[in-house]
C-alpha cells in the first residue's frame, strides 16, 4: 500500500522528474547486480566495466541483450547472494515462444509488482476490497491464512476457468456473478470476448462491471467492439508477464498504453540494436527496477512494439506506447525478408468473411501457411477460396496456403490462445 501510495504521486511529476527517478532506479539496480549477482559479476569484468562507468540510460548500450535462453539454462547465476537462501516465490512464463523460463522473487518484490497492478485497477475506477470477476487458466486455490486475508482486503475473487470455456460453465460464472457482484473483470483477451459473445448470444445483462482489464494476449479491435457491447463498459488492455510484471497499460483515456517507467526500463530496439523512431515497430527490451532477487538486465521480451511520440490527456506523464504489434513469433515471414503482422491478418479476416468464427495462422516454412478454421453456419466454399487468395495476396503468390478445419482453436497450456504462430526467424527474433 505504501508502495501504491508513491505510484500514485509519481505518476504526475514532471516528465523530467519522474525520468531521474527511473534512471537512479536502474543505476542502483546496476550496482546492486555487479556486486550481488554471479552472472553480472562475470560479465561486467569480462567486458571491463564498473558500475561506476554508468551515469544515465545512454550506458546501458553498454550490455548486451538479454535472452530467455540464457536465463533458463543459468538460473542459479542470476540469484542475488544475500537473497537466494530466502523465501523467494518462483513465477513461470507460459512458454509460448519456447520452453517456459523459471524467475524467482522475494515477497518485497511481489508485494511492489503487486502494487503497479492495483494502480492500473484504479484507473478503471475500482476500488480497493470491491469483488473481482477472473477468467483465468489454471485458478489459484486460496490455502494459506495469508492468502485468505489478502483475498478478502483487497478484493474477493471469482473465477471462470478458461481451460473450460463451456456454455455450462459460462451460466454457472453468472450466478456467481449475480451473487458476488464484481466491479472489475479481468481476464485473458480472447476468453474475455469468447464470454462476452456467449453474453450477447443469450441476451445476458447482469454482467455490468465498472471496468474490463484484458492481458496475456493481443486484444483484437473486432474483439474490443464485442466486449464493450456485453458489458456496457469500455476495455482497458494491460501489456505485462511473468518476469517482470506490468510494462505498458491503458488508462481512461484509452489513447495508448502508459508505460510503467517506475517498475521498468524499456527500450525498442531495431534489428540493429538501435532505438526506433516514434511510430516504429522494435523489439521490446526490459531492465526491470524491482527484482533484486533476480535482477534481469536487457531482458529481450519476444515482443515487438512502437511508442506513440505523444502526451496523454489524462495528465499522467508516464509515455505512451501506441500499441503492441504482437510477439515475434506472430509475425509472418514473406520470402524476401519482409514480415507481416499474423494478428492484423487475423484481423482483417475475421471481419472481412463471412462464416469465420475463429482462426489460428501457422506459418510451418518460408513456403508454407497453415489456416486452422473454425467455421460458423454462414461458412462456404466461396469463402475457402476468398481467404486462400487473400494470404496469397498478403504473403506471396509462390505460398502454399493450405486450410484445416477444427472445431475451436485449442488454447495453450496456460489457458491463453496464439492467434499466429511462425516456425522462421524474423528480423525482430
Amino acid at each position: 500500500m505504501q508502495y501504491l501510495r508513491e505510484l500514485e504521486r509519481s505518476q504526475y511529476f514532471s516528465a523530467a522528474r519522474l525520468k531521474e527517478l527511473q534512471i537512479r532506479k536502474l543505476m542502483d539496480m546496476i550496482a546492486h547486480a555487479y556486486r550481488e549477482v554471479p552472472y553480472y559479476t562475470r560479465l561486467f569484468d569480462s567486458l571491463g566495466l564498473k558500475p561506476a562507468q554508468f551515469q544515465d540510460e545512454r550506458d546501458l548500450k553498454k550490455l548486451p541483450i538479454l535472452t530467455k535462453d540464457q536465463v533458463r539454462l543459468h538460473k542459479n547465476d542470476f540469484l542475488a547472494r544475500s537473497l537466494k537462501d530466502g523465501h523467494l516465490s518462483v513465477f513461470k512464463t507460459g512458454g509460448s515462444t519456447g520452453v517456459p523460463v523459471e524467475i524467482l522473487k522475494d515477497p518485497h518484490t511481489v508485494e511492489m509488482v503487486n502494487s503497479t497492478g492495483l494502480r492500473v485497477f484504479r484507473w478503471t475506477g475500482w476500488n480497493i476490497g470491491e469483488p473481482v470477476g477472473m477468467i483465468w487458466g489454471n485458478p489459484h486455490i486460496l490455502t494459506t491464512a495469508k492468502e485468505k486475508l489478502r483475498d478478502a482486503l483487497l478484493g474477493p475473487e471469482v473465477y471462470l476457468d478458461t481451460m473450460s470455456l463451456t456454455d455450462a460453465s459460462m451460466s454457472q460464472f453468472v450466478e456467481v456473478w449475480k451473487r458476488a457482484r464484481p466491479t472489475l473483470l479481468r481476464g485473458h483477451s480472447h476468453s474475455i470476448y469468447i464470454f462476452a459473445s456467449f453474453c450477447n448470444k443469450h441476451a445476458i445483462t447482469s454482467v455490468r462491471p465498472t471496468g474490463i482489464i484484458s492481458s496475456s494476449m493481443m486484444l483484437l479491435p473486432s474483439e474490443r467492439r464485442v466486449i464493450e457491447q456485453a458489458f456496457a463498459c469500455k476495455v482497458t488492455d494491460l501489456y505485462g508477464c511473468e518476469e517482470v510484471g506490468l510494462i505498458a497499460t491503458e488508462c481512461e483515456k484509452h489513447e495508448g498504453m502508459h508505460v510503467d517507467m517506475e517498475s521498468n526500463y524499456v527500450e525498442l530496439l531495431d534489428h540493429n540494436g538501435n532505438d526506433v523512431k516514434a511510430g516504429e515497430d522494435g523489439a521490446v527490451i526490459i531492465t526491470s527496477l524491482l527484482n533484486r532477487s533476480m535482477p534481469l538486465i536487457r531482458y529481450k521480451m519476444g515482443d515487438v512494439a512502437s511508442l506513440a511520440g505523444k502526451a496523454c490527456t489524462c495528465g499522467r506523464t508516464l509515455p505512451l506506447l501506441n500499441s503492441i504489434s504482437g510477439r515475434v513469433a506472430d509475425f509472418l515471414v514473406r520470402k524476401d525478408g519482409s514480415v507481416v503482422a499474423g494478428v492484423s491478418l487475423v484481423e482483417r479476416t475475421l471481419t472481412r468473411f463471412p462464416g469465420v468464427a475463429q482462426m489460428q495462422i501457422v506459418q510451418e516454412d518460408i513456403d508454407t501457411i497453415v489456416l486452422k478454421v473454425a467455421r460458423d453456419p454462414d461458412y462456404s466454399a466461396a469463402t475457402e477460396a476468398a481467404l486462400i487468395q487473400e494470404f496469397k495476396e498478403s504473403v506471396g503468390e509462390h505460398n502454399e496456403i493450405r486450410v484445416e478445419y477444427v472445431v475451436s482453436i485449442p488454447q495453450e497450456r496456460s489457458g491463453k490462445f496464439r492467434f499466429a504462430i511462425s516456425k522462421v526467424p524474423n528480423p525482430f527474433g
